[in-house]
């Protein structure tokens, strides 16, 4: 019987886990996650509040995250059609970095930062969730794997297993986020030798495409495009996992039936991005033309509100990031806050053990500080949408204190209360 089982092998579950070994060294632990670890997603930062909450969870993780920071000074930006707008300076990022330092890594490199430093036998992949059920001392989890379908007993179960969490789903049952009518297509892919940009976003007609150098001559790309929710079910429907190996069932069967290999998956994705932004600069629909259609991803932008995010524990579950406070791309606080959900829940452990007491000790450290971020990132992501947006994610960040968070070392536990 394990201490703790961890649902999702993503930034936010790969925390949870270093923050529970730390607390409580030697304990049984393992991390169970539905793909595998390999280039994908897209950049974003880690906040200084983030940053700050890694190093308090084990000091070594943010040492081994900053040689993989892209240094994006000057970001290019373009309409649709092509045509420069000014160019924008590093001046916000630079008041973030008032506050503490401030990186920008490629998903896929937090992961494989994060999971490269656990002790061996912990991660394990292609472990889907299916279910579980929670008794007295424990939980049993069900897990379909290569070999079948599998059992798995804890004295905790966290689902860290993202926005559209099978976890949440089966504790809480309140249905799939909120569809904001947008597509999302997203690929890590080699440097075309003729790649003129080092970060580029061009926008216009309600869409907006981004592209980052990355190093080890690779880039990642980005496109969001208004989609209709009619139109869901065509690029994975409301219970779409972000992060997943190639294609689902779902997708190589097809909406017609008509089996499919995973390389026709990936071209029928590639053809959706390009009818979206058809008449767009011929250089950014080379970089999504000529991309490898395994490495794109697809799915709906989603979100849900904080008022409806007021359990993020329950018995012996618990859930973290995304599973628990699904926000926007907006204010760019996802991965800072699955980290501190991580240092707290490895706190509460610390110092309630592997109970419900401790879920409970998570759930009311986290709760109001992750709401006020989820609630703000929400509102701006509307703001935005309605062309009425008076502050900026920086402003925000600053203003609301968010950056400025502080954060304790974690220490491990003297003396292991029992469950």
């Amino acid at each position: 019987m394990l201490d703790a089982l961890v649902v999702g092998g993503g930034p936010a579950g790969l925390a949870v886990a270093h923050a529970v070994l730390q607390a409580r060294p030697g304990a049984q632990v393992a991390v169970l996650e539905r793909s595998d670890v390999r280039p994908r997603g897209a950049t974003f930062g880690v906040m200084p509040n983030g940053l700050r909450a890694l190093e308090a969870i084990r000091p070594d993780l943010k040492a081994a995250l900053l040689p993989h920071h892209c240094e994006h000074e000057v970001t290019k930006s373009y309409d649709a059609s092509g045509a420069p707008n000014a160019s924008i300076n590093a001046s916000g990022r630079a008041r973030l970095r008032e506050h503490g330092e401030l990186v920008y890594v490629p998903w896929h490199r937090l992961q494989s930062t994060l999971a490269a430093a656990l002790p061996q036998g912990v991660l394990h992949t292609n472990h889907r969730f299916l279910g579980f059920t929670e008794g007295a001392n424990g939980v049993v989890a069900e897990f379909e794997t290569p070999q079948g379908v599998q059992k798995v007993e804890a004295a905790l179960l966290l689902g860290a297993n993202g926005g559209q969490s099978a976890v949440r789903e089966a504790l809480l049952a309140d249905g799939p986020p909120q569809f904001l009518g947008m597509a999302i297509w997203r690929a890590v892919r080699p440097v075309p030798s003729d790649w003129p940009e080092v970060y580029a976003t061009y926008g216009g007609l309600g869409k907006a495409f981004i592209t980052s150098m990355l190093k080890d001559g690779e880039t990642a790309w980005q496109g969001f495009a208004p989609w209709s929710a009619d139109e869901l079910d065509v690029i994975g429907g409301g219970r779409r996992a972000y992060i997943h190996n190639g294609a689902s069932d779902a997708e190589l069967a097809g909406l017609d039936g008509t089996q499919r290999s995973r390389e026709q998956v990936g071209a029928e994705r590639i053809k959706r991005c390009l009818e979206a932004f058809e008449g767009w600069p011929q250089h950014v629909r080379d970089l999504v033309a000529t991309t490898d259609p395994l490495a794109v991803t697809e799915h709906g932008q989603f979100c849900r509100e904080a008022d409806n995010c007021q359990t993020y524990a329950r018995g012996r579950v618990a859930l973290v990031g995304d599973a628990a406070h699904l926000a926007t791309p907006f204010l760019g606080q996802g991965s800072s806050q699955a980290i501190e959900d991580g240092l707290e829940l490895g706190r509460a452990v610390g110092q309630h053990g592997f109970s419900p007491d401790a879920l409970a000790a998570y759930q009311e450290v986290r709760l109001p500080a992750a709401s006020e971020v989820q609630r703000w990132s929400v509102q701006l992501c509307r703001q935005y949408t309605s062309g009425k947006m008076d502050k900026s994610e920086f402003d925000v960040n600053i203003e609301q204190g968010f950056v400025k968070r502080q954060h304790a070392p974690l220490h491990p536990a003297l003396a292991v209360p029992t469950a």
